[in-house]
């Protein structure tokens, strides 16, 4: 990934901002050929095919392709010169190979294949594989995102026979495509991983349009705030200059995207909501006094096919997904920031079983990720850090910084389910006098003009608990009370943290914090990603 200079000029500045340019990915292919007899030409054009698609699904994201394949001679070598000679790669970049051998196997003593192909020799580790199959069949999956697959063939098999690489495969969730080795027809057999569509959303990010001198005044100030911190903190400026320059844009363009997604998604759940109440208030007000007026059916024709509109816009603008998607990037950008100052790298954010719907080890987010923290520079990384500075700089401006967001998020979320809740039950409250009223035939002799006391309170009573089920459906849709409850939580365990940092003395119980606090982050995020990612926008 590079980063470019903005058109205007920050020479004076001492860490001028910059922006980001499109996240790279190796895109890993194992290949694995499980029959000696197989028609070359037309399985290298199944596996082009595949590439092809690769390409197009990719086509705003820098890539490499990486194929991972046995040491010993066999299939692969062969179906993977033959690839390698098509003119395909002419225009796109020279793909890595990776063969992988058993310990303590001799090196072959000629060439393994007849055409200069350069590769990367790996040790595989026989204990870790998995019982009952080929230890570096076992390894080829391990390290592939894709598996392509010549030789087997069970399509629409419920379940795969005992040993087979079909079997492999789900047990590390690849996708496979499996490739027939005379006709060449293939087909994909996902294990849940859904590479393709991980590979789409990556390529989605990529595409993402910021306004420049958006992104510029918002990278600016992230900067300048934490320049004031370091500053207060008594921290060097060269400490941080590096990450500014890797992270930190990174982290801008991640934000700015989940906070436009979030109020496109907010104001079309809002905006439907109350459409919906006046689809119900302008039938019912044509119906009970302006029946000489039927146009007035047209205002509610075009209300009803409003609510359409914006659900499909949300649909198809995925709105939703790119909220969650996006803040979660941001989120743990932000933990890779501070984690990188001592010196520490963010690891590949893991799932345990409870949060398996949060994410997937190959989703996009986690690739993106990892690609933003390869840009982390390794040569700024310093041991002498003035560790008092530090800490004081940590403290404020990452945990006080969460400490204080948690809370004010805890309050604000509390206040609006209260006001809702209570206006909610106030509306309900005001039908049921209402209906009382109109029950007993209270009114139903008094005219005012043309319209009947009785004609409002039905009008009132049918639309007043349309609007109340606007503001229930925006209250349950934002999920204000259990936000609130869960922001309480973490700032338990925030100040908790704080008050800990106060008697840390040494660099390894200062790790040992930070470890903590990205771990308590990185689960409060997942946990989010799991409430949220059931409250789309939806007619019912």
């Amino acid at each position: 990934m590079k980063l470019r200079q903005p058109k205007e000029h920050y020479e004076d500045e001492e860490n001028p901002p910059v922006i980001p340019g499109p996240l790279s990915i190796t895109v890993s292919i194992g290949l694995i050929v499980t029959e000696d007899e197989f028609e070359a030409q037309n399985v290298n054009r199944a596996i082009k095919e595949t590439i092809l698609s690769l390409e197009e699904i990719l086509s705003s994201t820098p890539h490499t392709y990486k194929f991972v394949l046995p040491y010993h001679p066999g299939g692969e070598h062969v179906l993977l010169e033959s690839l390698l000679a098509d003119p395909v790669w002419n225009r796109l970049r020279n793909p890595e190979v990776e063969l992988l051998n058993l310990p303590g196997e001799l090196s072959l003593p000629y060439r393994l294949f007849e055409g200069p192909v350069k590769y990367k020799l790996s040790i595989v580790n026989r204990d870790e594989a998995t019982p009952g199959f080929d230890p570096v069949y076992d390894s080829v999956i391990d390290n592939s995102s894709l598996v392509l697959l010549v030789g087997e063939w069970e399509p629409g098999a419920e379940k795969y026979r005992k040993g087979s690489i079909f079997s492999l495969a789900k047990r590390y969730g690849r996708t496979i495509v499996a490739i027939n080795q005379y006709s060449g027809h293939s087909y994909r057999l996902s294990h849940d991983d859904r590479i393709f569509e991980s590979y789409t959303n990556l390529n989605t990010y990529n595409t993402e349009k910021i306004d420049d001198r958006t992104f510029l005044a918002k990278q600016r100030q992230y900067i300048n705030l934490l320049e004031n911190e370091s500053d207060q903190a008594g921290l060097p400026r060269d400490v941080l200059k590096d990450i500014y320059a890797s992270l930190i844009p990174n982290y801008t363009r991640a934000k700015l995207l989940a906070r436009k997604y979030r109020r496109n998604y907010t104001s079309t759940g809002t905006l439907v909501s109350v459409l919906a109440a006046l689809a119900v208030l302008t039938i019912a007000m044509q119906t009970l006094f302006f029946t000489d007026f039927p146009e007035l059916v047209w205002l509610e024709v075009a209300e009803i096919a409003l609510i359409i509109g914006l659900m499909t816009a949300s649909r198809y603008g995925d709105y939703h997904r790119k909220w969650i998607d996006y803040n979660f990037l941001a989120e743990r950008i932000r933990a890779a920031f501070f984690i990188s100052i001592v010196c520490v790298t963010c690891k590949n954010p893991d799932t345990p079983p409870h949060m398996s719907l949060a994410n997937r080890p190959n989703d996009w987010m986690v690739m993106a990720f990892m690609s933003i923290v390869s840009l982390r520079p390794t040569t700024y990384c310093r041991l002498n850090i003035p560790f008092e500075p530090m800490k004081k700089f940590l403290k404020a401006a990452w945990i006080n910084n969460r400490l204080a967001y948690y809370e004010r998020e805890s309050n604000r979320s509390k206040q609006r389910y209260n006001l809702l809740a209570v206006t909610g039950e106030l509306i309900f409250v005001i039908v049921l006098i209402l209906a009382i009223i109109h029950a007993t035939g209270i009114g139903h002799w008094e005219i005012h003009t043309d319209i009947t006391v009785s004609h409002l309170l039905a009008y009132l009573t049918i639309t007043l608990p349309a609007v109340g089920s606007a503001i229930a459906a925006v209250r349950v849709q934002r999920e204000y009370l259990r936000n609130s409850e869960r922001y309480v939580h973490i700032v338990r365990h925030l100040t908790a943290i704080r008050n800990e940092m106060k008697h840390v003395s040494t660099m390894n119980e200062l790790c040992s914090l930070l470890d903590e606090m990205n771990e308590i982050t990185l689960r409060e995020q997942q946990d989010w990603r799991i409430i949220f990612r059931f409250r789309k926008i939806e007619a019912i």
